[in-house]
């Protein structure tokens, strides 16, 4: 099933109960490269919990009683944005419409927040499915990431 909108799943905050389930996930250094740029396979036992801080809200994806994805808003004020970062699936989940999924739910729950006119993905890698993911989602290509090597993608605020 590649199409997310036969996905049956629905957004929860994250507690840190998950964190070593989401760790799993990051399975390959190439994983690791993907959802943080993480060098030094694997990552250390608190890589999830040190992603949390002031200014992130923190996301996990259940789909029939059981986590599959992970992502997070990070608050751009500056730019009137939300940026979405650290997205991960499920391993054994990819592939299946679930970041897809994932994206059109943080991308509303982003919409939602007052002051909010877009929202951004930095992608700094050349993975040809994770950009496809992104483009399925909504977001567009807008440029280079400001920060970072890589490429922004955009979505706007339908207001």
């Amino acid at each position: 099933m590649d199409d997310s909108t036969q996905v049956k799943a629905d957004l929860v905050p994250y507690t840190s109960e998950y964190a070593g389930i989401i760790r799993s996930w990051i399975e390959s250094e190439e994983t690791y490269k993907l959802v943080c740029r993480g060098v030094n396979y694997p990552p250390p036992d608190d890589i999830v919990e040190s992603w949390q801080r002031k200014g992130v809200i923190s996301y996990l994806m259940i789909s029939n009683s059981k986590p599959v994805a992970y992502g997070e808003l990070w608050e751009r004020k500056a730019e009137h944005a939300i940026e979405l970062a650290h997205i991960i699936v499920d391993t054994y989940q990819r592939s299946h419409g679930y970041g897809t999924k994932l994206l059109r739910l943080l991308y509303s729950r982003a919409a939602q927040r007052p002051g909010t006119t877009k929202v951004l993905i930095n992608l700094y890698n050349d993975s040809a499915e994770v950009l496809g993911c992104y483009l399925k989602a909504g977001f567009e290509l807008a440029g280079t990431a400001t920060h970072i090597e890589g490429l922004k993608l955009v979505r706007v605020v339908e207001q």
